[in-house]
């Protein structure tokens, strides 16, 4: 009974928080967690989920965290309040990372980390992000978190007003060229990129872009994500952004000079 009743208020408090337009899945999971039948309600957030129902994803990261019919998983847990929270913009799934997080679960802090870096579920907060990112020793997002503070102190290029030798440029004469081309930049790319095992274990797949700038004498530099998919992959696409070869670099005017440019790194399982 006293199991019951704890999870009465758990759920009846979740509830409360979310939209009024629960899925058909979610609802009849609802259902089945109020009478005690777990089995049952994970199975119907199961299928809410491949159903894109926001609020099975919060459900199934409490079945997760309590453990109702299946084994307690606190990083299973935080990885369904995380998308949650990115899909439904939901703000108790970010105060559920949060607790996971004070616990020391390290995934969690990635997760929220990731919550700060595109606002989802919280305003979008760029030096929080990169507090969480550095609670992480596992995934060490060393090259995510240079992009950020890079981004922080204003030094992405094209927010720098400047003139004469250090201008940026966006449109040239003739555009910065890998050497040997874009096959042989996308072959280079593909090369060097390693999925990451936890976006594959949790079928995680996008695109991220990323903008950089090429300096004059062909040196990449300065790599931001300006489009982000999932910590890890943002992370991984900057590592191999900033080891790429030295380019032909952008002519304006019959001279080198600096250039931004933008690649599309996806990941697809």
């Amino acid at each position: 009974m006293k199991r019951f009743l704890l999870l009465t208020t758990l759920f009846l408090s979740s509830v409360i928080l979310m939209n009024a337009q629960t899925g058909k899945w979610t609802q009849k999971g609802d259902a089945a967690l109020l009478k005690g039948n777990y089995a049952k309600a994970v199975s119907a957030y199961q299928k809410g989920i491949k159903a894109d129902e926001v609020e099975a994803y919060f459900s199934l990261g409490n079945c997760y965290q309590e453990g109702y019919a299946v084994t307690p998983n606190m990083d299973e847990a935080a990885f369904y309040y995380y998308k949650a929270a990115r899909q439904g913009n939901m703000k108790e799934a970010v105060a559920r990372l949060k607790s996971l997080a004070e616990k020391g679960i390290e995934d969690a802090w990635m997760l929220l980390g990731h919550c700060y870096q595109v606002g989802a579920g919280v305003t979008k907060d760029l030096p929080t992000a990169i507090q969480y990112y550095q609670q992480c020793k596992t995934y060490k997002f060393t090259f995510l978190i240079e992009a950020l503070q890079r981004e922080l102190a204003k030094d992405a290029e094209e927010e720098k007003v400047s003139d004469g030798d250090d201008e940026v440029y966006a449109f040239v004469t003739e555009a910065p060229e890998f050497p040997g081309g874009m096959d042989a930049l996308v072959t280079t790319i593909a090369r060097n990129t390693i999925y990451p095992a936890y976006c594959r274990d949790h079928a995680i797949k996008g695109t991220v872009m990323i903008q950089f700038v090429v300096e004059k004498d062909g040196k990449v530099d300065n790599a931001k994500v300006s489009l982000s998919c999932f910590p890890l992959l943002d992370n991984e696409s900057l590592r191999v952004v900033m080891q790429l070869p030295q380019w032909k670099p952008g002519v304006l005017d019959g001279k080198p000079v600096r250039c931004f440019y933008q690649i599309p790194m996806r990941f697809s399982m």
